[in-house]
C-alpha cells in the first residue's frame, strides 16, 4: 500500500473510531422514559405550576376571609378613661359636702355583636368577585399545565425524531462502508476504477460527519427534555443513541412513532368553546369585575348596622358601683359626598371588565383559526404519510437495483449514491411527517382545553 493510500485509510480509520469510541464489548447505560412518564414529572416538578398553585390557594384564603364579613361579628370590647374633674351636686343643705357627679377612674368590659344589615349587597358582591378571582386563578393553573404538557411532548417527539434519524443515518453509514470495501476489493482486481474508489472512500466520510452532527443534536434534544422533567442527566450524555446503534455512551428507550400516533389521548379533539381553560379564566376575570363594580356602587346608599353589648361598667351612672349594662343600637350611615369618586370606581371596574372581554373574543378568533389550519394541516399531512410509505419502499429497492446494474458495469457509481441519498431521505422524510402529525395533534388539545384528569 503506498503512503497516500495510507494516508488516506488512517484518517477513514480515525473518523469511524471517533463516532463509535467505546471499548467492544462495553455496555452502555439505559434510559427509559414513556412520553406519560415526562408529562407526569414535568408537571410535579414544575416551579410554575407550585407558584400558580399557591396562588390559586391564596385566592381561595381571600373568598375565605370576604365571606366571614357576611355574618355578624363577636368580639371582647373594654375601656378605661381617668378624669381630672369630678363635677359636685351641692344640695341647698347646710353642712353637706354634696354628691360627686362620678369618679375618677371610669372603666367597662364585656362582648359586643355587630353586623351589616343592609349595604346595597356591597360585602355580598366582594365576596362573589373574590371568588370569581378564585376561580379564575384555578383556570390559569390549567392553562398553564396545558402548555407545560405540549412543551414537554414537542421536546420528546424532538428527541424521538433525532434518535430515529441518528439510527437510519447509522444504517446508511454501514451501506456506505460495505459499498466502500467492495469496491474497494474490486478495485484490487482491476474491476473498479480509482475515481470509485474515491467517490466512495467520500460518501463514507460524509455519513460520517453527518452522523456525528446528529449525535451533538440527540444530546442537545436529551438535555433539553431533562431540563424539562428536572431529571438529573445520566453519567455519559455525550452518545446517546436508540438500540441498533453500536458504541454508544447511553442507550435511549423511548416510544415509538407509530405508538403514540394511535395513542387514543391525542385523537379526541373538538373546537375551542367557553371551557377551554385560557377563555374560561378571562371570562371569570371579567365577571369579578362585573362584581366589584357593584360592590363601588353599594357606596351610593345608606348603610345600616347593628350592634349589641352587655357591659359590666363603672361607675353605674352616678353611682360608685359596677353594674351590668346591656344596650342594643341601629346605626345609620348616609354618604353625601362620595359620589363623585364612586362613579369612577364603578367605571373603572366596568372598563377593566370590558378589557378581558375584548382580549378573550380576538383569543377565541385566533384560537379558532389555529384550530382550522391544524385540523387541515393534519388532513394534508395523513396523505403524505401514505405517500412517505410507498417512497421508503420504492427508494430501498431502486437502490438495491442502482447497485446492481453499477457492480454488472451498466451505469456509474454516482447514481448508486444517489439512489441511496434518495432512499436515506425517503426515511428521514417519513420520520419527520409523522413528526409533523404528533405536533398538529398535540396544538388540536392544546387548542381544545384537553380536559385534565
Amino acid at each position: 500500500m503506498n503512503t497516500p493510500r495510507k494516508l488516506r485509510f488512517l484518517a477513514l480509520w480515525n473518523l469511524i473510531s471517533g463516532l463509535f469510541p467505546m471499548a467492544a464489548g462495553a455496555t452502555p447505560a439505559t434510559f427509559e422514559l414513556s412520553l406519560k412518564s415526562a408529562e407526569t414529572r414535568s408537571i410535579d416538578t414544575s416551579d410554575q405550576i407550585k407558584s400558580l398553585d399557591s396562588s390559586s390557594q391564596a385566592a381561595i384564603e381571600a373568598a375565605k376571609a370576604s365571606n366571614i364579613s357576611l355574618y355578624p361579628t363577636l368580639s371582647f370590647k373594654a375601656d378605661y378613661f381617668y378624669l381630672t374633674n369630678i363635677p359636685t351636686l351641692v344640695l341647698p343643705v347646710q353642712g353637706h359636702p354634696g354628691f360627686p357627679m362620678g369618679t375618677h377612674d371610669n372603666y367597662g368590659f364585656g362582648p359586643a355583636l355587630t353586623y351589616t344589615l343592609w349595604d346595597s349587597g356591597a360585602n355580598w358582591n366582594t365576596y362573589k368577585s373574590a371568588n370569581l378571582q378564585a376561580v379564575a386563578r384555578d383556570e390559569d393553573k390549567k392553562a398553564a399545565t396545558l402548555n407545560l404538557l405540549m412543551l414537554t411532548r414537542a421536546s420528546y417527539v424532538r428527541l424521538q425524531l433525532a434518535s430515529e434519524e441518528l439510527r437510519l443515518l447509522y444504517s446508511s453509514l454501514e451501506l456506505a462502508r460495505a459499498q466502500f470495501h467492495d469496491i474497494k476489493a474490486n478495485f484490487r482486481a482491476g474491476a473498479a476504477s480509482k475515481l470509485d474508489q474515491v467517490d466512495a472512500e467520500r460518501d463514507v466520510i460524509n455519513y460520517g460527519l453527518q452522523f456525528e452532527q446528529k449525535q451533538a443534536e440527540v444530546t442537545a434534544d436529551l438535555k433539553d427534555l431533562l431540563a424539562l422533567i428536572r431529571e438529573p442527566a445520566p453519567q455519559d450524555v455525550s452518545k446517546p443513541g436508540p438500540a441498533g446503534v453500536p458504541e454508544i455512551s447511553l442507550l435511549l428507550k423511548l416510544d415509538s412513532q407509530d405508538a403514540l400516533l394511535n395513542d387514543s389521548r391525542f385523537l379526541q379533539y373538538s373546537p375551542p368553546d367557553e371551557k377551554q381553560p385560557m377563555l374560561r379564566s378571562l371570562e371569570i376575570q371579567a365577571e369579578s369585575l362585573d362584581h366589584s363594580a357593584e360592590s363601588e356602587k353599594g357606596k351610593y346608599f345608606p348603610k345600616v348596622d347593628l350592634s349589641a353589648t352587655a357591659m359590666w361598667q363603672y361607675p353605674y351612672e352616678l353611682l360608685p358601683t359596677t353594674e351590668e349594662q346591656n344596650t342594643f343600637m341601629v346605626s345609620v350611615t348616609i354618604p353625601l359626598s362620595e359620589g363623585l369618586r364612586v362613579n369612577h370606581q364603578v367605571a373603572e371596574k366596568r372598563r377593566e371588565a370590558e378589557a378581558i372581554r375584548f382580549n378573550k373574543s380576538q383569543s377565541k378568533v385566533n384560537m379558532d383559526r389555529d384550530y382550522e389550519k391544524a385540523v387541515a394541516l393534519i388532513t394534508s399531512l395523513r396523505a403524505q404519510q401514505k405517500m412517505s410509505l410507498e417512497d421508503v419502499a420504492l427508494s430501498e429497492s431502486a437502490a438495491k437495483l442502482y447497485y446492481q446494474s453499477y457492480r454488472a458495469g451498466k451505469i456509474n457509481l454516482i447514481d448508486v449514491q444517489s439512489a441511496n441519498n434518495r432512499a436515506l431521505n425517503a426515511k428521514v422524510n417519513a420520520a419527520r411527517t409523522n413528526a409533523q402529525v404528533l405536533n398538529q395533534l398535540f396544538t388540536l388539545n392544546l387548542i381544545s382545553g384537553e380536559r385534565l384528569k
